[in-house]
């Protein structure tokens, strides 16, 4: 483990929250499983002698983490009934970090994140500075992102804690010092720059079973496809291939609703452009993301009988 790097622990903590705020800082050593917590203003943990005393714990091998929302004056605890303002929208990806990010980047209907915290290798916690949420209404927002983007189900309550960057993380053998790529700190967003809620989950999966019997077959949806993905610039490493690709795969998979066989078949001559081309194994792995986490509708790309003949099988699905 090297130092703490104390520079970007403070612009983290005079970025993430006001002057003014409240905060809460978590402690935990995980190979004896002791754990402590502070609760204060942010400016006192901006002094020196709290970064020493961070610093000094985290050599005795303390993780160290934050609450991402503000605490009221005062608390002596980190409750639900003690938050008093909700600073962030945060969803946490423990695992295809790259994938869940490449997934929010492509996404119309959210902003991109504030900060992305680099936790460990390819674990990412994504946080958007917001304003106008409750608690309710940020945890609901967290819970729909969680299982659209595949994240962390468990990291959705409103008293949730992020790691502090420029502290190294020691869960894992290898020790990973915690980094954060900043972008549009300035802006605020409000609740309805994010999804608004989604469908329950019984129809959605319902939906997606009637329209794949019902359009994935069709030779007019298989040569719209076909002429599509020819137009399409092939994905360069380098230049936001990953991304790229992700969105070629939502078009197939969801706009023409596609199978994933009928969808791989059609990539082929656009893969061979790509540099460097993707494996068979990759593609697949696009694909299935595209399909659970893209926000396009199913069938959205289609006109005329077969999009109509679908939308009516879908309607009466949903009477019964």
């Amino acid at each position: 483990m090297g130092a703490v790097d104390r520079s970007a622990s403070l612009r983290f903590l005079t970025t993430a929250y006001e002057p003014d705020d409240w905060m809460a800082v978590f402690l935990k050593a995980y190979d004896t499983g002791r754990v402590t917590q502070h609760i204060g203003p942010v400016s006192m943990f901006l002094e020196d002698r709290w970064q020493t005393w961070l610093a000094a714990m985290h050599h005795h091998r303390f993780n160290v983490y934050v609450a991402v929302n503000a605490l009221a004056p005062e608390s002596r605890r980190r409750t639900r009934d003690s938050i008093c303002a909700i600073r962030h929208v945060f969803v946490e990806a423990d695992r295809d970090g790259s994938h869940v990010l490449g997934a929010v980047q492509a996404r119309h209907d959210m902003p991109p994140p504030s900060y992305v915290l680099h936790s460990s290798p390819n674990r990412l916690h994504l946080l958007w500075r917001v304003k106008g949420f409750t608690p309710a209404s940020v945890e609901r927002l967290q819970k729909q992102l969680a299982r659209e983007l595949g994240t962390d189900p468990a990291a959705t309550p409103s008293t949730q804690t992020t790691r502090l960057a420029g502290f190294w993380n020691l869960k894992y053998r290898a020790p990973h010092l915690v980094t954060v790529d900043y972008g549009d700190v300035d802006k605020l967003y409000t609740p309805h720059a994010f999804p608004k809620p989604s469908v329950p989950m019984s129809q959605e999966s319902r939906w997606r079973r009637h329209v794949d019997h019902i359009v994935r077959a069709s030779p007019v949806a298989m040569d719209r496809a076909r002429r599509y993905v020819a137009s399409v610039p092939p994905a360069i490493a380098g230049q936001h291939g990953d991304v790229h690709t992700f969105r070629v795969c939502c078009r197939l998979v969801r706009g023409f609703a596609l199978s994933d066989l009928e969808a791989l078949d059609i990539l082929a001559d656009w893969n061979a452009r790509c540099l460097p081309p993707w494996s068979e194994r990759d593609l697949i792995e696009k694909l299935r993301r595209a399909r659970q986490y893209g926000r396009e509708p199913f069938g959205g790309l289609l006109t005329g009988g077969v999009r109509h003949t679908t939308a009516r099988m879908i309607n009466t699905e949903y009477q019964q």
